[in-house]
Parts: structure tokens; C-alpha cells; sequence
């Protein structure tokens, strides 16, 4: 299904039958990322009276019990509530459209230790450019390692972090949705700074809200963009779950333009 749009005064056109989602699957049999938790994603039969949910074991049909925790298990997607001292949920102000979106790949630079973003490799401003069209920028770290879609973050080497001249570079070009496949943009262990979610937003660290017009700017965390999927220009749909909160399970869809 080809659909013809205009972006930036040019007409485009996007193939809508060619969605690749960008969220990791997840399920209870541990095959799933981990950050900042040890604990596993668990499902139980729900038990309710003489109710079992599980057919195996009598019951008349599954019902699941999910124990998640959007921001340590998966793709998300986070407000600026996530560092707010006014509860915000993401959902709040948040436009049910597709956006305008450009995929880049960036090679971090090696790992030199501390960094002004905090430890490990960096992205730098000059290893990605921001079409004007575009109000989402998804970045798709190199090596494009599968095991990113399992791997448990404590044990492993440090992620990248964006370098903070990249990141003032993406607010400055009106990037208002980011999209990485890291599972934070500052480092575990910042000291609560939270530094780069504060750059993202323009937000003090006693600013109950953001500026009106960073307010409905999101960032989604630990996606997975398939090696099969070129750089360049797409429209985002970005799936964010209705269960409220600063954050929500998400399932990232980008459907390529040409």
C-alpha cells in the first residue's frame, strides 16, 4: 500500500505495507534484556477463588499474571515525567501521529574511560547529520550485536552514550522524539544526575515541567533496528502502550519513505 505524502514542500511516497517494528520481544522465559534489575520478566496463571488460569492445569483458559518493568526489560518509551518532581505520564500530550523520522548507524568511539557523558564509548556530534524534514532521529549503534535483544547490562561492557555536544545538537535541530538502542542515554550510574534526559528536555533540576515546547518530546530506549533496514528517511509510528505512567512498554513502527 503506497501512500503519497508532502515533506518539507516535496512529494514523498511511503510504502505502508513495509513496517518494521523496532521493539525487542520479551516473554518470562528470561530471553529478554535486563538494566538496573536482576530480576527476570515473570508470568503466573492467575489464581482467583476456584479460578485457575492455565488450561493445563484444569482451567477453562489462559489468564496471565505480567510482572514487568518498562524502563529495565524492554522497549520504552519515557516522558518527561521520568524526571520530574510532578507526576507526568507519557501519554500526556503526546500526538497520535506519524512522524517524520531518519535512521542513522554511528560506530562509538573506543572506550577511553570517564567521559563527560559519563563511562564508556561515545557517539559524537559529527557522526550523524538530521535531515530538516525530520522530528525523530533513531540511532542504531555499531557493532549491531542480536544480543542486544538479551542482554543483561550488569555483566556486560559499558553501553555508548550519546557525547553531550550530540545531544545539543539533535535538541537544537528539533529532534522531538529519540529513539536508541541503548537501555538509558546517561550512564547506570550517574549520581542521579540524569544529566543527558535533563539536556533532552532543556529541564533544570528543580523545574517542575519542561518548557511547552519540549513537553511532548519522548525518548524510547533499548530498540532493535535489524541489519536489514537502511539509513534514511521514515515515518514513525511510535506505539506507546495505554497503561499510564513515565514510561510505557512500546512497539516503535517505521515505514520507509522515498
Amino acid at each position: 500500500m503506497i501512500a503519497t505524502i508532502e515533506l518539507a514542500g516535496q512529494p514523498r511516497r511511503v510504502d505502508l505495507s513495509r513496517g518494521t517494528c523496532l521493539a525487542i520481544e520479551v516473554s518470562a522465559d528470561g530471553q529478554h534484556p535486563k538494566f538496573f534489575v536482576d530480576s527476570d520478566i515473570r508470568a503466573e496463571p492467575l489464581q482467583s477463588g476456584g479460578f485457575t488460569g492455565q488450561v493445563a492445569a484444569g482451567g477453562s483458559c489462559n489468564v496471565e499474571s505480567l510482572t514487568l518493568i518498562p524502563h529495565c526489560h524492554g522497549t520504552h518509551t519515557e516522558g518527561p515525567g521520568h524526571i520530574t518532581h510532578e507526576a507526568i505520564a507519557v501519554q500526556d500530550g503526546l500526538a497520535m501521529a506519524l512522524v517524520p523520522a531518519s535512521l542513522v548507524s554511528v560506530r562509538p568511539g573506543e572506550d577511553h574511560g570517564d567521559t563527560p557523558a559519563g563511562p564508556g564509548p561515545v557517539v559524537a556530534a559529527d557522526q550523524f547529520e538530521i535531515p530538516e524534514a525530520a522530528r525523530a532521529l533513531i540511532i542504531r549503534t555499531l557493532p549491531n550485536d542480536e544480543d542486544k535483544c538479551r542482554r543483561d547490562y550488569a555483566t556486560a561492557s559499558p553501553y555508548p552514550l550519546l557525547s553531550i555536544e550530540a545531544m545539543d545538537k539533535l535538541v537544537k535541530a528539533g529532534i522531538e522524539h529519540l529513539l536508541i538502542d541503548t537501555p538509558s542515554v546517561d550512564a547506570a550510574d550517574d549520581g542521579g544526575r540524569l544529566a543527558q534526559h535533563r539536556r533532552f528536555w532543556t529541564l533544570g533540576h528543580d523545574d517542575a515541567r519542561p518548557p511547552r515546547k519540549r513537553a511532548h518530546c519522548t525518548i524510547t530506549e533499548m530498540i532493535f533496528v535489524p541489519d536489514s533496514v537502511s539509513d534514511g528517511l521514515y515515518l514513525l509510528s511510535q506505539g506507546v502502550g495505554a497503561v499510564r505512567g513515565d514510561a510505557a512498554a512500546s512497539t516503535p513502527v517505521i515505514y520507509p519513505i522515498s
